[in-house]
């Protein structure tokens, strides 16, 4: 699967985004960490190097505290790693990463999009 991606490969995350959407309209919110594993799950299938023992372990930590699922996002040497967490598990989870080094940061959805920061 290295290289060479197929047609139907490269439009599975385009497939799992509009799933997402779908769930969002529909308010089935407790399906998005199912939806976000699963993408997971096959990004780390598509190329070498997409994860490593110290991502397993935070995801894996994760998942073990009450997050259902999650999206690494950023580039090589930094990034996010978003979950879903159903009900009040966000505490759980917050408390087991950070015994694992991870650092939670609060943020909230707008309807102008992403906003990093304000003057």
């Amino acid at each position: 699967m290295l290289g060479i991606w197929s047609r139907k490969e490269l439009d599975f995350p385009k497939g799992l985004s509009l799933k997402k959407i779908y769930k969002l309209l529909k308010g089935r919110l407790d399906k998005i960490g199912e939806i976000l594993d699963f993408g997971w799950q096959y990004k780390k299938l598509m190329a070498e190097g997409i994860t490593n023992p110290v991502i397993d372990e935070i995801y894996e930590t994760a998942k073990k505290a009450g997050a259902t699922g999650g999206k690494i996002s950023g580039a090589g040497g930094g990034g996010f790693m978003t979950f879903y967490c159903p009900g009040n598990t966000r505490y759980k989870v917050s408390e087991a990463l950070q015994k694992v080094g991870g650092e939670f940061r609060r943020f909230q959805f707008t309807k102008y999009g992403l906003e990093t920061w304000r003057v």
